[in-house]
């Protein structure tokens, strides 16, 4: 049965999918079968995983023109053939279906995930549809924090791991990735920033997982991960101090603050530990990859 892995904060620039992707990826390098669940609209995960550009082209210009003319002809108004041309464009995907289907009931979780580029890595994709799924379950009357814990138990016993990328703060669908870690050794890991935004994000982060745990019938265990640490005087101290109060809820591994492989990793849609091994961070998300592997 899969040990189930979500990587929540409720604040952004922490790292969080960058430390998403590095875990997965150094995963199935060792050898465990993974899924990474991206539950972030801005599907950066998918992105990269599926070699997918964002980049907009002139053509794609002339398309949305054409689809534009298209709706003239049959007789819409200009603004809401502009609209609807727009969410042809928008809409368009390189897969038939995502989490956001999942989520809808509209599509099994199986025919949703999708092989990636990266051998015993499979991705349950995101696209900009997902943003539409918070009100939706917010709308239902029952069982809307239990959605994608439901969805993960028809394939869980197929994977080693299953790793879920979230937004950068709390909703409807963080909830669920919550509550998707339902079990003894599921885990919540809290990418935490040295800086006073980034521990503001991490105490509400705790406090999120803490009243899902008085809530529902759950029992995952809660890690923060240092990440992007600078080499001064004040993120030390904050480290040592986190790590002599939390204790064994930090983990050893401290990602240090490397910008330039991590964002030349991304551009060319691959993870650091797959373009740059040899660079200190990745060195740092080798080891965070063997502290997972040790968990018990």
């Amino acid at each position: 049965m899969a040990k189930i892995i979500a990587m929540v904060s409720n604040k952004g620039g922490d790292g969080k999918t960058t430390s998403c992707l590095n875990l997965a990826y150094g995963l199935a390098v060792a050898g465990k079968k993974v899924l990474l669940a991206d539950m972030d609209p801005q599907s950066n995960s998918t992105s990269i995983l599926m070699g997918l550009s964002k980049d907009l082209t002139a053509k794609s210009a002339e398309q949305y023109k054409e689809a534009y003319a298209r709706y003239l002809d049959e007789g819409i108004d200009s603004f809401l053939a502009a609209f609807k041309a727009l969410e042809e464009y928008v809409n368009k995907n390189d897969f038939e279906a995502d989490v956001h289907d999942v989520i809808e009931g509209t599509t099994g979780i199986k025919e949703a995930i999708r092989s990636t580029k990266y051998e015993n890595l499979d991705l349950l994709p995101a696209s900009h549809k997902l943003a539409t799924s918070d009100l939706k379950l917010k709308s239902k009357l029952a069982g809307a924090l239990s959605v994608l814990r439901k969805a993960f138990k028809q394939i869980e016993n197929e994977y080693d791991y299953i790793i879920i990328d979230n937004q950068p703060f709390e909703n409807s669908l963080t909830l669920n990735s919550l509550t998707a870690c339902y079990k003894e050794g599921d885990l919540v890991i809290i990418p935490t920033k040295i800086d006073r935004g980034g521990l503001e994000g991490t105490y509400s982060t705790l406090n999120s997982c803490y009243s899902i745990l008085n809530e529902e019938e759950l029992d995952f265990d809660v890690k923060l991960l240092v990440t992007m640490k600078n080499r001064n005087g004040i993120d030390c101290a904050w480290v040592q101090a986190l790590k002599d109060t939390f204790q064994d809820a930090v983990f050893d591994t401290v990602i240090r603050y490397q910008a330039k492989p991590i964002a030349d990793a991304s551009l060319n849609q691959q993870t650091v530990l797959d373009r740059y091994p040899n660079t200190p961070v990745a060195q740092d998300y080798q080891r965070f990859v063997y502290e997972v592997l040790n968990q018990k």
